[in-house]
């Protein structure tokens, strides 16, 4: 069940091998996105087993803000709490800097090819 307001068009969940994964696919993370990405993942974070992981795929985001950032920490927080590893996927070369420059990407796997993914998922 989608959020009340949730765009269809902001975020895919799938449950691939117990997994929880969260395709962003609007273009960019910011202040109108966050609240609504936050609240779709956080809410669903229950439905992948324990020991799973949670990936945020971010391979159609070419622009993520400060409050973004923090969305996506908060995320990986959430997901940690709930026994969930927390990963990230489809970081260009600039997010993967921002990532670095913030000292954020220590918090998470991070899968930099879609063999990484299809391994950790088990496809």
């Amino acid at each position: 069940m989608q959020p009340k307001d949730m765009p269809q068009d902001l975020v895919e969940i799938t449950h691939p091998g117990g997994h929880l994964v969260a395709r962003v696919l609007a273009p960019s993370v910011g202040q109108a996105e966050a609240p609504l990405l936050r609240d779709a993942v956080v809410s669903r974070c229950g439905e992948a087993a324990a020991g799973k992981a949670l990936v945020i795929d971010l391979s159609q985001v070419s622009l993520v803000s400060s409050l973004g950032l923090g969305t996506i920490v908060d995320i990986r927080n959430t997901a940690e709490k709930a026994g969930l590893r927390p990963c990230v996927f489809g970081l260009n070369r600039h997010l993967l800097a921002l990532f670095q420059l913030m000292r954020i990407e220590r918090l998470f796997t991070i899968l930099r090819s879609q063999q990484e993914l299809d391994r950790l998922i088990g496809s």
